[in-house]
């Protein structure tokens, strides 16, 4: 903690550690600044333009963290190239958009921006520029980064689409793939549960012991954690504070506006459903007869009367209602008002004025306040020296004893709470906070002190881990069973399985033999080759379907069963426009990506492209 190194900054053996950090930095790629000073940071050079290290580790970074990516892995995953590479792109569609002559307005861009669905401040709907700011600074970026970014995106976005306008695939190759994609096929199909297989016999005690070595992984019981923990409220810690007057009268001097209570105002509230009625009723009111009596006259079952009970100006729960119930004198009723629930007519029935609450008055709750932030204060600073007293080695217990603190012991438990014995841990204030830190730490390390409510707060050591370890055959007996019948109806359902489709091969009626071995049969939709109305029926069934003629066969797992399904009839494609659109949309990005594959090419040998691979091997994230 910062609190030990304040203790120990003095110290020699915290000056050597000191020392032997600052070496690290230096094998490790801090040095690196030091050891490259007076080298090119240039990682590539586009025309006459350049591309640093520093703005490749920055767009590398914004593009990792929003994908949540940790930098080293990001990094092993070839991310760093891809975003040179789109740099790359992006200043050569810059470069061709200015020898094209296409500049794009300042207006342009703003109006982009401005239309932008993520800037929009969701209570209006309309562009917020405080939460467009701060998306920015969420992102690692500024303002003037972005705008140029969003420039240059909207420059290659128009740029490209005047190129590849005209990349649209020629009908000779839309057919062909047309009917490729919707060719159908229909098939008989039988389904098996692996449940339904009878005829597996009980294992016996050499079977289970095979299989209990075999598969001992799926018989592992968690790991354990012996613990202790100390708890700290700062309940505990108020009960030797004291507050002074003097200390009290402090704080409500520097906190005068908090005991400044506006005027509070009473109302009967009456609902009515037109306009009509609630003026009626405000008529009569105003003539002299009590509310209820008005309501009731009025006959009308769905006007209600609800009173507002002493409520500020500013707390009105209608908004609308706050000026109007503000300029009543008592008695007189408003006009009505409407809102989403009706009309309302309130009539004034009491006034609190506004006052300023007395010290004498809020004393007993200053002190209660003062106390709690003085305890929290206490707590704090206990806390630390008792870190840094477990810090220095000294045992728990000893430390918790110079403290006052009280040490919890807790037998060996899971992270779900459940002890070896199977039970759940006796009731433990703040369970899951303190066994997710406790998870988190290594043998004998102690946690910083953590949070389980506004009073409360903990440090867990770990003093012991038990590792998973494969449980007894004896104490996952049935589990294991269970497993060992469940594979043997697996195997018996492929068995049979292949069995079925030999005989639906020799063209056997599909139903027929369904019910003979008490399978479920079904017949297929027309199925597409690419599986998307294929339902429950697995990828790998309807891939080979498609690779089979009619009277072809094909089986497949399903969760808890096989399913053996046979070719029926083969469709050819029907006339589709719509789906013949959606072919040709694809070709027409396929397109569009080859066209821009060698577009890329020709301007980087048009421009001239260099890349130091030097310089971007200097790029080294470890974490």
């Amino acid at each position: 903690m910062l609190q030990i190194l304040r203790h120990k900054a003095g110290s020699i053996i915290v000056k050597v550690l000191f020392v032997l950090l600052i070496l690290s930095f230096a094998v490790w790629g801090i040095g690196d600044i030091f050891r490259n000073r007076g080298q090119s940071d240039t990682v590539a050079t586009v025309a006459d333009q350049t591309i640093s290290l520093q703005q490749l580790d920055s767009q590398f970074r914004s593009l990792a963290q929003s994908q949540q990516l940790p930098l080293s892995v990001a990094q092993q995953l070839g991310l760093p190239r891809r975003v040179l590479d789109n740099m790359i792109s992006g200043m050569l569609y810059d470069r061709l958009a200015a020898d094209l002559g296409y500049d794009l307005s300042n207006e342009a861009v703003a109006d982009a921006v401005r239309v932008d669905p993520r800037f929009r401040d969701p209570a209006t709907n309309q562009f917020s520029r405080d939460r467009f700011l701060q998306l920015l600074q969420s992102a690692g970026t500024n303002e003037a980064a972005f705008i140029a970014y969003q420039r240059g995106q909207m420059q290659q976005q128009q740029v490209m689409r005047a190129l590849f306008s005209g990349a649209e695939p020629p009908q000779a190759l839309v057919d062909p793939i047309y009917k490729y994609r919707r060719e159908t096929r229909v098939a008989d199909t039988i389904t098996l549960r692996n449940a339904d297989q009878s005829n597996v016999p009980q294992p016996t005690q050499a079977d289970l012991e095979a299989y209990h070595k075999e598969h001992g992984d799926k018989f592992q019981s968690p790991e354990y954690r012996t613990l202790s923990i100390v708890l700290l409220n700062t309940d505990e810690f108020a009960k030797d504070v004291t507050v002074s007057e003097d200390e009290a009268r402090t704080a409500y001097d520097k906190n005068q506006a908090t005991y400044q209570k506006p005027e509070m105002r009473r109302f009967d509230q009456v609902i009515a459903p037109t306009k009509d009625l609630a003026e009626q009723i405000a008529t009569a009111v105003r003539g002299g007869k009590p509310v209820q009596q008005a309501v009731d006259e009025s006959g009308n079952a769905a006007v209600k009367l609800i009173p507002v009970d002493f409520t500020a100006k500013s707390a009105m729960p209608i908004p609308a209602l706050a000026d109007p119930g503000f300029t009543l004198s008592e008695g007189q009723a408003t006009d009505p008002v409407q809102s989403p629930f009706g009309w309302h007519v309130l009539v004034l029935t009491g006034i609190q004025p506004s006052r300023t609450v007395p010290f004498e008055e809020a004393r007993a709750e200053i002190e209660t306040q003062l106390k709690q932030s003085k305890a929290a204060d206490a707590l704090y600073d206990a806390a630390n020296k008792f870190e840094d007293a477990l810090a220095d080695n000294v045992p728990i217990d000893k430390a918790a004893q110079e403290f006052g603190f009280t040490v919890t012991a807790v037998p060996a438990v899971a992270q779900d709470g459940t002890t070896q014995s199977g039970q759940p841990l006796p009731p433990l204030p703040g369970q899951a906070q303190i066994l997710q830190a406790a998870f988190q730490l290594q043998q004998g390390d102690v946690s910083p002190m953590g949070t389980i409510d506004d009073k409360t707060s903990f440090i867990v050591r770990v003093d012991g881990i038990v590792p998973p370890a494969t449980e007894p055959l004896a104490k996952v007996r049935d589990e294991v069973a269970a497993a060992w019948t469940e594979q043997k109806q697996a195997e018996a359902s492929a068995a049979l399985a292949a069995d079925i489709a030999k005989r639906l091969a020799a063209g056997e009626a599909a139903a027929d033999v369904a019910k003979a071995v008490g399978g479920q049969y079904a017949e297929s939709p027309a199925l597409l080759r690419d599986g998307s109305n294929a339902g429950a029926l697995p990828a790998a069934l309807v891939r080979d379907l498609f690779a089979a003629q009619v009277g072809g066969t094909a089986t497949a797992e399903t969760p808890g069963g096989r399913v053996v399904a046979r070719v029926a009839k083969i469709e050819p494609a029907k006339p589709d426009p719509a789906a013949e659109a959606a072919v040709k949309q694809d070709l027409r990005r396929g397109l569009a990506v080859d066209v821009g594959g060698g577009l890329d090419q020709a301007l980087r040998a048009r421009y001239g492209v260099t890349i130091d691979e030097a310089v971007l091997a200097r790029l080294n994230y470890q974490e």
